[in-house]
């Protein structure tokens, strides 16, 4: 997956004597950061031509193009089980799992190889009641030797769907921060006035709900900043309505324009309250930078996930129900009238940033591959 917390992740094994194969499932280009792994791309050629309709047969009847779809193209499957008997690796390890991992599980039941996964996001939590992807993962973890994870929560679901085998820990999905690099960025609270919201409206996400809140106290509000990051179209919607009926001056950048990533930590370095809420996630990449650069978190948190980082009342408040608008708005309220609370959060939050260290979290990383490779 050519997500930067892969890179992240991949980039912990540089320069540690390990050969490291690169292969994604959806052969997208390979990260430029990740050119200097052994990497396969330009895999998934055709063995007929595109057929009409093939589209619409994949998105509607999935378990019936799976079975059609060797015959049309070479698949991911196809493509691991001929790498992996060409490479013989001693570990397969697949990040994420219904495009990384469900093309390996096929493969898994004809070759023995040693094989680890990294819990991501929704990979678990979302899917788990769906009845079909909780049969594929069910029968994922049956066989699955080693267990990464980015929250505690996603260990019990493993277990509910059968893994019994070796936990290799709870470390963050995209791997440790370089905190040096953050600490000019990080503004003092009393020179914050900017209230940070994520704009995901989607599967998971619910930024409708926070713009309802926000809506409901918007005289509570009207003295701050407010921008909105990564905003879907129902969401800038949202925004210019609001804009025009409340005379106010939100700002946005949206999915398809949006700020660079540098950009964006500058912002959370000047927030006040950073706001994110979705109905499936797992440990967000946006809560941990939050917390780096000071800004104070009013997270969602779906399945207890959230409650790793943050204790609510204390270094953030956390959203039990993302569609309660009336819950999140008095979150937001409660935090933005209390600079006691957000000044000690501050201070907590420093403290929590330090366990977030890349040369610890790579240490740890690093430990739990040499405890697989001791056991080879």
């Amino acid at each position: 997956m050519q997500y930067i917390h892969s890179v992240r992740w991949i980039n912990q094994l540089k320069d540690t004597g390990h050969d490291i194969f690169m292969f994604d499932c959806l052969d997208k280009p390979i990260h430029d950061d990740l050119r200097w792994t052994k990497y396969t791309e330009d895999w998934s050629q055709r063995k007929l031509p595109y057929i009409k309709g093939e589209y619409c047969l994949e998105k509607k009847f999935p378990l019936l193009f799976s079975k059609i779809e060797p015959f049309l193209k070479v698949t991911a499957s196809q493509k691991l089980k001929e790498l992996i008997q060409e490479i013989k690796p001693d570990l397969v390890h697949s990040l994420e799992m219904q495009s990384q991992t469900y093309p390996l599980l096929k493969i898994r039941k004809q070759l023995d190889f040693r094989w680890a996964y990294s819990s991501w996001g929704s990979d678990l939590y979302l899917f788990q009641d769906q009845k079909q992807h909780r049969k594929t993962m069910q029968g994922v973890m049956e066989l699955l030797e080693y267990l990464f994870v980015d929250n505690v929560r996603d260990i019990t679901l493993a277990k509910q769907l059968g893994f019994t085998n070796n936990l290799s820990g709870v470390h963050p999905g995209g791997g440790g921060y370089l905190l040096n690099d953050y600490q000019k960025i990080i503004e003092p609270l009393e020179q914050r006035n900017l209230i940070l919201i994520k704009g995901y409206h989607h599967w998971a996400g619910r930024a409708l709900s926070v713009l309802d809140a926000i809506e409901s106290i918007v005289e509570v509000i009207r003295d701050f900043d407010i921008y909105i990051y990564s905003a879907h179209d129902v969401v800038v919607e949202k925004i210019i309505k609001m804009n025009a009926h409340y005379n106010l001056n939100i700002q946005y950048s949206t999915r398809t324009e949006q700020i660079s990533h540098e950009e964006l930590l500058q912002k959370f370095g000047k927030a006040r309250i950073a706001i994110g809420n979705n109905i499936s996630d797992g440990v967000p990449n946006t809560l941990l930078e939050a917390i780096i650069c000071g800004a104070f978190p009013i997270q969602s948190n779906p399945g207890g996930a959230s409650e790793d980082y943050i204790t609510h009342g204390e270094n953030g408040f956390l959203i039990e129900d993302p569609l309660n608008c009336e819950e999140i708005a008095g979150h937001i309220k409660a935090a933005l009238t209390n600079n006691a609370l957000l000044q000690s959060a501050f201070e907590l939050n420093q403290k929590v940033a330090q366990k977030l260290a890349y040369s610890k979290i790579r240490q740890n990383v690093l430990n739990s591959y040499k405890i697989i490779e001791n056991q080879l």
